[in-house]
């Protein structure tokens, strides 16, 4: 029910009339996947609403102020939490009378319009960190107000309707630790710096569902900050003016930190799955670094993060 209230002080002499007012719920798919790392952002949907707008004998200014009725993203105060954790959603009006989007919450003042008017409503159903698989029943809602010295003040709420299932895409590593025997290393394949030898390859294994993205990032485990291409010695290593290398494919992989999140340093793509089983063959070798090349053991560990996108 809309009531139209005027205050005592003043005379009201136009009105603003938008069919919004009792506008219909949005709804966002029955059933959305959605690979756990997907980028945060990422729209999965977007549903608007064509409300427009009619003025009549309006002469001043006027004022809208949108907010949004939810708990907004710590850090964000235009992305709104829903239940599922690692989705959100954000809301837009139109941008003046005739303009283009705008994000809420917002506050505008508009001159008097001149002519027919647009006015829309949108809501986006966005990822905003590693999704989890349920069903979203708590929604945030979008209010609006429109009031002016010459216009009865008018607000309404834009809701969503619940119920929407997310399912979270991942992974399972099939292969949870990798170990490379690698072949005795000859001092005269290992003549100059950067020159290589004893290339072994193990395939990593996972199970995926179709679709998914699958990243990488290898860290280096005695020295987490390392970003070359060349694996720290680890303790138990004797020899010296030599470290490792791991290829993926033919190219050395640069290690970096330790973490899932998409565009991470030194993340790199390993395709995207087809559907069950999927291997990554890594290779694994002796690098000749700087310094007199010391022969004897020759020990690396590291840690593989996968980012499922």
């Amino acid at each position: 029910m809309l009531t139209l209230v005027a205050p005592a002080t003043r005379a009201v002499a136009g009105t603003i009339t938008f069919p919004l007012y009792g506008m219909p719920s949005l709804v966002f798919p029955a059933s959305i996947a959605v690979s756990r790392d997907a980028p945060v952002g990422t729209v999965l949907s977007s549903q608007s609403y064509n409300a427009g707008a009619s003025a009549n004998s309006v002469t001043c200014n006027v004022q809208q102020d949108a907010t949004v009725n939810g708990t907004p993203l710590p850090g964000d105060p235009f992305t709104f939490q829903t239940n599922v954790p690692g989705i959100g959603v954000r809301f837009y009006i139109t941008n003046g009378w005739n303009g283009g989007w705008i994000q809420v919450p917002v506050s505008q003042t508009f001159p008097a319009p001149s002519g027919s008017t647009g006015h829309y409503t949108r809501a986006d159903l966005v990822v905003t960190g590693p999704v989890s698989t349920g069903s979203i029943t708590t929604l945030p809602s979008m209010t609006v107000k429109f009031s002016g010295s010459c216009i009865t003040t008018v607000t309404a709420t834009q809701s969503l309707t619940p119920g929407t299932a997310i399912t979270s895409n991942t992974c399972s590593v099939t292969t949870p630790a990798l170990a490379f025997a690698l072949p005795k290393g000859l001092s005269n394949k290992l003549t100059t710096a950067g020159s290589t030898t004893g290339d072994t390859t193990v395939p990593l294994g996972l199970n995926c569902a179709a679709g998914v993205k699958v990243a990488v990032t290898i860290t280096d485990a005695t020295n987490p900050q390392n970003v070359t291409t060349t694996l720290s010695l680890a303790a138990g290593s004797s020899a010296s003016g030599v470290g490792l290398q791991i290829l993926n494919g033919s190219t050395p992989v640069a290690f970096g930190p330790d973490s899932a999140v998409a565009g991470n340093t030194n993340q790199w793509s390993a395709g995207t799955a087809a559907g069950g089983a999927m291997q990554i063959p890594l290779t694994a070798r002796y690098v000749r670094t700087s310094g007199t090349l010391v022969p004897g053991n020759v020990v690396g560990k590291g840690t593989f993060t996968m980012s499922y996108q």
